[in-house]
């Protein structure tokens, strides 16, 4: 293995609940709510068993070879070639998802807080941090997940108690007024928005320390994740409405600047930016650790650092080029990715599950052949 270090349970089960909420924080109530309008709280909620059936076929994957990464079982499953081919398909995904992370932090830094400030400086001071954490290795990683997730959860409680007093139930009538079509739909791009991207996740595992709970915590740790999400967009249909929710893709920061309790407990959107930066942080920084270490496995290098800081300048380079502006990523970028989480998250996996069957029904045939009688 190219890594020595491993990190917690714990601490992954918390890194898969950052992963989960990461950029989704901001981005998903208006994401459902295009397609669910008034039901998208329902949709959402209907696609959590969707999401957990998902994890349960990455933990699945895992378990045919769980000393190995997903580029690494690709290559065992299906060979050197085809398997190199899969392979360079899921670290152009890892590098294109984390230069849509890190554009994401960019157009909400520039457009929302530092109005003057050049987009490019934005970008390479993430990069920079980012650098910086691919360097210190898993567990400060680990480490620092567990200091900063309280934070995060903090947080997002925090902005629910303070939107209590801003609730109105008519928000979210008429019930079930969408056709079945649009609902499936919304279902689909609530379940594969969020909890599709988790297939980084089986790009550190190999890493993580054995244990008898391990698909316990992680299917917890999606659950809670979607659960937050779920509230999150209920809280902004309650709030703002449909219309707004679809609308405005940092809705649950314009949530935090609607708060107002008394004239004293108000103006807290910077604690809800701190959140999504924290979340979204360790997401880029995973889909950075997971085209590092998937270039170091496909090529068989002995040492993956070295790869760092030319991966990075690649990052940053898609982080500029991939979009012009927010607008762009809103209705361009979105509705694609969905079906490309899909693919990535959902079918692959099926398909190299159902290769390692046919292999091992035919191994076990092989076996059972020379066995004299």
């Amino acid at each position: 293995m190219i890594i020595k270090e491993k990190i917690t349970i714990r601490q992954f089960s918390l890194l898969t609940f950052l992963v989960m909420v990461g950029d989704m924080i901001l981005i998903y109530p208006s994401l459902v709510t295009a397609l669910g309008k008034h039901d998208a709280w329902l949709c959402s909620i209907l696609g959590q068993p969707i999401g957990l059936f998902l994890i349960w076929i990455l933990y699945r994957l895992h378990q045919t070879y769980p000393e190995l990464s997903l580029i690494e079982i690709c290559k065992k499953l299906l060979g050197p070639w085809a398997g190199s081919v899969l392979s360079i398909g899921y670290l152009f995904y890892f590098a294109i998802g984390a230069a849509i992370c890190i554009r994401e932090v960019g157009d909400f830094l520039t457009t929302q807080i530092y109005l003057q400030t050049p987009i490019r400086v934005i970008l390479i001071m993430l990069i920079c941090s980012l650098i910086l954490g691919l360097i210190k290795g898993l567990q400060p990683m680990g480490a620092s997940i567990e200091m900063l997730t309280p934070v995060v959860v903090a947080f997002m409680i925090l902005l629910f108690m303070g939107l209590l007093p801003k609730i109105n139930s008519s928000h979210l009538q008429p019930f079930l007024s969408i056709s079945w079509i649009h609902l499936i739909e919304a279902i689909v791009r609530g379940a594969f928005t969020s909890f599709g991207e988790l297939i980084v996740l089986t790009m550190i595992l190999p890493y993580v320390k054995s244990g008898p709970n391990l698909k316990r915590d992680m299917l917890l740790a999606t659950f809670c994740g979607g659960l937050l999400l779920s509230v999150l967009l209920l809280f902004s249909l309650l709030v703002v409405g449909p219309f707004l929710t679809q609308h405005n893709i940092y809705i649950s920061y314009t949530l935090s600047q609607k708060i107002n309790i008394g004239n004293f407990f108000e103006r807290i959107e910077a604690f809800m930016a701190t959140a999504w930066l924290i979340a979204t942080y360790f997401k880029c920084l995973l889909y950075m650790f997971a085209f590092v270490i998937g270039l170091a496995q496909l090529f068989q290098l002995k040492a993956y650092k070295p790869l760092i800081l030319p991966s990075a300048l690649l990052v940053f380079a898609l982080a500029i080029l991939i979009s012009p502006n927010v607008i762009f990523y809103t209705n361009t970028i979105m509705p694609a990715w969905v079906e490309w989480d899909m693919t990535v998250s959902f079918i692959i996996p099926l398909l190299l599950l159902f290769v390692h069957r046919i292999r091992s029904r035919k191994n076990n045939q092989i076996t059972s052949d020379r066995i004299p009688t």
